[in-house]
Order: structure tokens, then sequence, then C-alpha cells
């Protein structure tokens, strides 16, 4: 039973890289700037930022959304110079925005400049992420495609664990750790310049996306998918920090519950692997129920030391190999054009990311944000009526 997408490219086209290790290595790393760091640790910072600026809960919804919104505007520009250009450029470019957008974080001295940093640290992981699909599909065997691209994947976790430790060592200096993170970004963007392939198939030739492919009835469920999941997930990326100081007051909990959701996020290095043996329908469908899970009891939860860490544990867990799948399943839709199909679901997945703390933060006035945070945990649970289709092109 094969589990693993694949392209119609030429089969010359699929070459072993001199160093496979370092590829994944690297690949892991830019992604753990990118994503882990510059998109997804604005809310580990969320208290400090919102008291020095005074920042209300709507201002907050709306800065953090430009991260998704930065990440909108790249995704389309990353898959389209990889379709180009090859992978390279974009994602060059994918870590000078992370370094760029963060430096301006950790040197802001007003809203509008946090604001700004945001956003460029937000584009980031949309011009980086997409051509690694690139890389895997026309660069690695097909029979190691999902387990290299589950482990570049997996740097997302790594790098939200990292940043829990780097924010006790900065202790209050937000900004600090800010800065820290961007020299981080910095090293990784050389590092993948140097053991990057130069070698890649013919660019340039592609005129356009056919739209009969994009409209691919097999891709309904996936594009769906992707917008809801991104709404739901983002409520708890952006306002958990938050939830937990308001019910227990206790800021050293707070950081050890990030380095937990990064640490459990790890284990999306192992997607390949779940998907090999389990399928990507069956794995899906678990993996949505963990998420919300971990979302809905969140408020209840966070009463209680053992259950904070669980909620974190399992919304860490099943967010990076959920994303994992989320990239498995567009490939194996969009075989001819990896990058496009694949930039085009993370798309739809930070779309509904831009939008969840954007309603979030008007939402949670209202109806107070444990209310918040139960309802997207329930329409989590419906995101397991999108599943994968069993069969793609033949394989199951």
């Amino acid at each position: 039973m094969t589990k693993h997408f694949t392209s119609n490219f030429p089969a010359e086209t699929k070459t072993q890289p001199p160093n496979l290790l370092g590829l994944t290595a690297a690949g892991l790393a830019i992604v753990a700037a990118t994503y882990g760091l510059a998109r997804y640790c604005f809310g580990l910072f969320l208290p400090e930022i919102r008291q020095e600026f005074a920042l209300s809960t709507e201002t907050i919804g709306l800065i953090a959304g430009l991260s998704y919104a930065g990440y909108l505007i790249a995704t389309f520009a990353g898959s389209w110079l990889s379709t180009m250009v090859g992978p390279r450029l974009p994602i060059f470019l994918g870590g000078l925005s992370a370094t760029a957008g963060m430096t301006l974080i950790g040197l802001s001295q007003s809203p509008e400049i946090l604001a700004i940093g945001v956003f460029v640290a937000g584009m980031s992981p949309g011009l980086a992420y997409p051509p690694f699909s690139d890389v895997i599909v026309h660069h690695i065997e097909t029979r190691r495609q999902n387990a290299i691209y589950a482990w570049i994947n997996s740097g997302t976790g790594f790098g939200v664990a990292l940043a829990g430790p780097l924010a006790l060592l900065a202790s209050e200096d937000w900004r600090l750790a800010w800065l820290i993170f961007a020299g981080l970004a910095g090293l990784f963007t050389i590092w993948n310049m140097m053991i990057l392939p130069r070698n890649s198939p013919k660019h340039g030739k592609m005129s356009g996306v056919p739209i009969s492919e994009l409209l691919n009835p097999a891709a309904r469920p996936l594009f769906a998918a992707a917008l809801l999941f991104g709404v739901v997930t983002a409520i708890y990326w952006t306002y958990a920090v938050d939830l937990l100081l308001a019910i227990t007051d206790n800021p050293a909990a707070a950081v050890v519950f990030w380095i937990v959701l990064g640490t459990a996020g790890i284990t999306g290095c192992f997607a390949g692997g779940l998907v090999n043996r389990w399928g990507l329908r069956s794995s899906y469908g678990l993996l949505l129920i963990l998420i919300g899970g971990a979302i809905a009891t969140l408020p209840v939860a966070a009463s209680i030391p053992s259950g904070i860490y669980y909620s974190a544990a399992s919304f860490g867990a099943g967010f990076i190999i959920t994303t994992a799948l989320f990239g498995m399943w567009s490939m194996r839709i969009f075989r001819n054009t990896p990058s496009i199909g694949f930039g085009l679901t993370f798309f739809l997945i930070s779309l509904g990311q831009g939008i969840g703390p954007v309603a979030g933060g008007y939402l949670a006035p209202q109806f107070g944000l444990p209310a918040v945070f139960v309802s997207a945990g329930l329409l989590c649970f419906v995101l397991a009526l999108f599943r994968p289709a069993g069969k793609f092109h033949g394989h199951n």
C-alpha cells in the first residue's frame, strides 16, 4: 500500500542532493526561524507587549492578524518565484524577511513600528516554506519524500520550543529575545544558501496554472479544511498565553506551557511514518479530534497544572503533524505543480489564521475568552467532515 506523494516530472529530475542530511537540517532550521519564531511567537510575548504599548484586545487582534496578512501576500510570491526561477531565491527572501521583521519588533518604540515588524516577519514563511515542496519533489527519491518533508515541517515545533528558554533567558526584556531570534534567522538563512541544491529542473516555461487544475474536485475538501483549520488554531496560538495568565496569574507557568507546546510539536517529524502506517485519511481524522479537545478544554484545564501541559502537548503535536498532512494531501493532488498547490493550501490556512485573531479580538470582550476557545474547539471537530479521499490517483 503506497502512501507517498508523487510527481509527473521525469525521473531524471529527482536527483539525490549531495548532502541529504544537511538539506533536511537546513530546511528544518529555516522553518523553525520563519514559522516557529517569526510567525508564532507573538503570542508568547503578548502580555508584555500589551502592557508596554497599552494595547486593547481589539488592537492586539488586528496586529496579530497582520502576521497572517503578510503570509497571504508572500505565499503567492514564494510559490510563483519557485516555479519560475527555482526555490533558492524565495527561500533566501523568506529568511531575510524573518531577520528584518524580528529586528523591527525588537527595536520598536511605537505600535506602528511593532505592527510593521509583525507584518514583515509574517511574510517570511510564505516566501520560504512553499518552495520546499519543489525541492522535495524534484530532488528527493519518492520513497523518502514523506519522511524528509515531515522532518522539515517539524521545524515549527523546534522553533517554538527554542523560544521558551530564550524568553526565560531574556527575562522581562522581550525586545532582547526578538533580537536573538533575528540573529538566528540570519544564520539559518546563510546556512540554507550554502546547502540548497543549485541544479534544479528547468523553470520559467510556466505561463500560468490551469484553472481546471486548481478547481479539481478532489481539492475542494482540502481547501475547505485548510481555511477552517487556520481559523480555529490561530485562536490558540494568539490567545492561549493571555488566557493562562488571566486564570493563573503565573508568568512562569505560561513560559513552561510554551516550551511544552513546542517540544510536543517536534513529534511532527514522525508524520511521514504515521501516514505510511495508518494512511492519510485515518491519521487526519484522529488528529483533528485531538486538536479540538486541546482547544476547547484549555479554559478548564488552565486551573490544573497538569491540565495546562496536557493541552499544550496535545495541541503542539496535533498541529505540527496535521500541517504536515495538509502538505502531503496537497502534493498528492497537485502533482504537476507541487509548489502552487502547496502554496494555495497554506495560503488558505493562513487566511483562516488571519481571520481567527481578529474575530477573537472582537468576540472575547463580548462573550469572554473561555467561550471563544470552546467554540473554536467545537468548530475543529467539524473539520473531520472534510477528510482526504480514500485513494489518490490509484494509490491508497
